[in-house]
């Protein structure tokens, strides 16, 4: 999704040399107006103070829009009343709508815009009209010009806030959609990893007994027969936990989920495990309570890489299952010996369903060790944490 940005704006230094740049060139020209007038008063270095005063909402309006006014309309008042009138002077009334406009666009609130703006109102009728007895018709020219220009910049502020509003829907609105988009993601991560720990585990083990099969079928019929059987049960397995997943993957989101692997489904997953040739043996008798749901299918997960790897690098070695919880933890061992000299050669897998555990394991806060031991075996341990 492509995110509109706001309209470009300068920099905040860019802007700052530009508006410095422009309250120079405006107190150089207001001081000319002033030394040139007929009307001048006072040293002429006061009078450029003066201008310097009324410059301030060109360089700092931005960032003190309170403090530029009060020191325009101080610098205007002390003009008017000590020093050059501003009867026949342009620079000064300027001034005022440079800084009615600062007043509608950056004051703080409201309030505060309405009581500059009538801080710079009562300049034009108390300097002008009541010390230099300029027409009343003057005052009120300048003070319609004033509510015009203030109200421009009120707009402004307005277009600008919409612009924002407009901005940050537009990136709630991308965050959100990349949100979903990582969700799916992970997701579909899931359903790949749940998908290759299901179909490695079963197809690794029809690939051992097939290959013990075709060693035995010509010396033991009976024996090949019954390992063709459990051929046939680990496809069939294999079949009802694919269906399983996709009846999971096509239900409402708002259904219950379906329930957690069991003790009982997990003794089931090393008896067929066992019937398939592989020497395996659990032990749950240090697990103390029921687990909830994310380490119920953690532990079933663990055990299933763990069966998987051990018919594939150690065939015919004694596999030891253990589950013990503490307090404070879960911990699932799954040790096994060398592989038996009379089996076939150990085969290599791709990897996958060791680092699809490692990545469910790190999601719960766990830490999954493996690796191979001194006598040739093999020990996978994923530790959990208990709330």
């Amino acid at each position: 999704m492509t995110v509109n940005p706001l309209p470009p704006r300068l920099s905040s230094s860019a802007a700052a040399w530009w508006g410095g740049l422009a309250a120079v060139v405006f107190a150089v020209v207001a001081t000319r107006e002033a030394a040139s007038s007929a009307d001048l008063a006072g040293p002429v270095w006061l009078n450029a103070l003066c201008a310097l005063g009324m410059a301030v909402p060109l360089a700092a309006g931005r960032r003190q829009a309170v403090v530029s006014v009060i020191v325009t309309v101080m610098a205007a008042m002390a003009q008017t009343t000590w020093l050059t009138p501003s009867t026949n002077l342009a620079m000064p009334f300027l001034a005022l709508l440079a800084a009615a406009f600062t007043a509608g666009r950056y004051a703080c609130s409201r309030r505060m815009s309405l009581m500059l703006l009538g801080l710079c109102l009562a300049e034009e009728w108390a300097g002008p009209i009541a010390v230099n007895g300029d027409p009343v018709w003057d005052a009120v020219f300048v003070s319609l010009a004033l509510w015009a220009v203030w109200l421009l910049g009120r707009s402004a502020l307005a277009r600008f806030d919409l612009a924002r509003a407009e901005q940050a829907r537009r990136d709630a609105e991308h965050e959100r959609t990349e949100q979903i988009r990582a969700a799916v993601t992970a997701e579909r991560h899931a359903v790949a990893r749940d998908l290759h720990d299901t179909v490695a585990h079963a197809v690794t083990l029809m690939v051992l007994q097939a290959t013990g099969t075709r060693l035995i079928a010509h010396k033991d019929p009976n024996a090949a027969v019954g390992a063709l059987a459990s051929i046939e049960k680990a496809g069939r397995q294999a079949m009802e936990d694919l269906r399983a997943m996709l009846h999971v993957l096509r239900q409402d989101p708002d259904s219950p989920d379906s329930p957690p692997p069991n003790l009982e489904q997990l003794a089931a997953l090393v008896d067929a495990a066992r019937s398939s040739g592989v020497d395996a043996c659990l032990d749950t008798s240090a697990l103390t309570t029921e687990l909830p749901r994310p380490l119920a299918v953690t532990a079933y997960r663990t055990v299933q890489e763990g069966l998987t790897n051990a018919a594939r690098h150690g065939p015919g070695a004694r596999v030891r299952i253990t589950l013990r919880t503490t307090p404070g933890q879960l911990t699932i061992t799954v040790t096994n010996g060398p592989p038996a000299a009379d089996q076939p050669s150990p085969t290599t897998g791709s990897g996958t369903g060791l680092a699809g555990l490692r990545e469910r394991v790190t999601a719960l806060g766990g830490t999954l060790t493996a690796g191979p031991q001194r006598d040739g075996g093999y020990t996978l341990t994923a530790a959990l944490p208990r709330s």
